[in-house]
Parts: C-alpha cells; sequence; structure tokens
C-alpha cells in the first residue's frame, strides 16, 4: 500500500520511460527509474558499457541496488553503487532526487549520461568522468530548480546529446509519454542501447 506522501508526491508529476536495445540486441544495457518516498522523487538513468546480454545484466543489477539502497544524499547513494559494483563492466550512472513541494533537484552522476532542463531557461548539469564500478573521479552534488514550465530530460548517449527545441518543436507541449519515445526515435544512435526518461509537474 503506499503512504499518503508517496501518493500526494508523485500526483504532482508527470513520467515517462522509453528505451530499446542496439539494433541486433534483444536486451539493452540502459535503464531508468523512479521512485519516491517521503516526499521525495528519486531518479535515476544507468548506461553499462557495451550492450547486450552482459550489459543488460549489469544495468539491471544496479537498478535493483538503487531501488532497494538509495538514500536522501544522492552523492552517497552513487559512492554506495560504486563500491556494489566493483568488478563488473560498469556504467555511466547520473541520480537525481527531486522535492515536489520546492521544485529542488540533487544531482550526482558519472559518465557520459545527460541530464537538463527544457523551458523558458534551458539548463544542464554535469557529470565526474570515470564509470561506476571501475574507476572514476569524486562524484559532486548539484542542484537546479524546475518549474512548472520546465521538462526534466535524462537520457543515454544512445540518444543525440545536442538537440534543441528547434529541432523538436513539440517538446515543450507533447506528454512525457510521447516526449521519451519520440525523443528516442527521432535522435537516436541506431547502433547504441538508449534510453529516455521525461519528467514535468502536471499542468
Amino acid at each position: 500500500m503506499e503512504n499518503d506522501n508517496q501518493a500526494s508526491a508523485l500526483s504532482l508529476v508527470d513520467y515517462s520511460i522509453f528505451g530499446r536495445p542496439c539494433f541486433g540486441e534483444r536486451v539493452s544495457g540502459d535503464q531508468a527509474l523512479i521512485d519516491e518516498k517521503d516526499g521525495i522523487i528519486f531518479l535515476g538513468i544507468i548506461d553499462a558499457l557495451g550492450h547486450g546480454k552482459e550489459a543488460h545484466q549489469v544495468s539491471a543489477l544496479m537498478q535493483k541496488f538503487l531501488h532497494e539502497n538509495w538514500t536522501f544524499d544522492v552523492r552517497k547513494t552513487l559512492l554506495n553503487l560504486h563500491e556494489h559494483c566493483k568488478g563488473t563492466l560498469g556504467a555511466a550512472v547520473g541520480l537525481g532526487l527531486l522535492n515536489v513541494q520546492t521544485g529542488e533537484l540533487s544531482y550526482s552522476g558519472v559518465g557520459n549520461t545527460v541530464i537538463r532542463l527544457v523551458g523558458k531557461q534551458s539548463k544542464r548539469l554535469y557529470s565526474a568522468d570515470g564509470i561506476v564500478g571501475s574507476r572514476m573521479r569524486t562524484p559532486v552534488e548539484q542542484k537546479l530548480y524546475l518549474t512548472p514550465t520546465d521538462i526534466l530530460l535524462m537520457y543515454t548517449d544512445g540518444v543525440k546529446d545536442r538537440f534543441e527545441v528547434n529541432d523538436y518543436p513539440q517538446l515543450l507541449y507533447e506528454s512525457p509519454q510521447a516526449l521519451a519515445r519520440n525523443i528516442v526515435r527521432q535522435f537516436e544512435k541506431v547502433y547504441d542501447d538508449a534510453t529516455c526518461l521525461v519528467l514535468r509537474y502536471k499542468k
């Protein structure tokens, strides 16, 4: 049963995740997740090195660990994931915590996943160099603020990074369900796994 905080937090946002495997593969090395407790929404995107079955196993391991062990310290969660997954192929990982009441989003990431806001003022945050589960620079925590008109995007490097509103005018108007799918389909790199998470406040 969901508690009242969980129901109220998730009821304030619309979100969607869409992903597909690399051409020629049946499973993806990408994962994304959304979870919640005590009014805070946890967001994660994972891109395991390579693609295919082994990459899928690594990303699924990381997703399970995060679901079960995320904390309100996003940097600590990332470091804990790194320790838990040492000896695996490793992955690029971006993690966020969204306070739905204030709009504050705390972020920490390692590798080449992307997190950005699209709206009246576009903004992106940056990840430390390295590979979670292998070698990485010490991650840092960054913050941004999500307003009712903003769209939050998180995606793996199977999506071309530098698209803008001019490249996709519907970006500001479509539902998260349509956006997640269309961003992957329109800006995908065919020979890589591709996954996109979209979140915005309900109108």
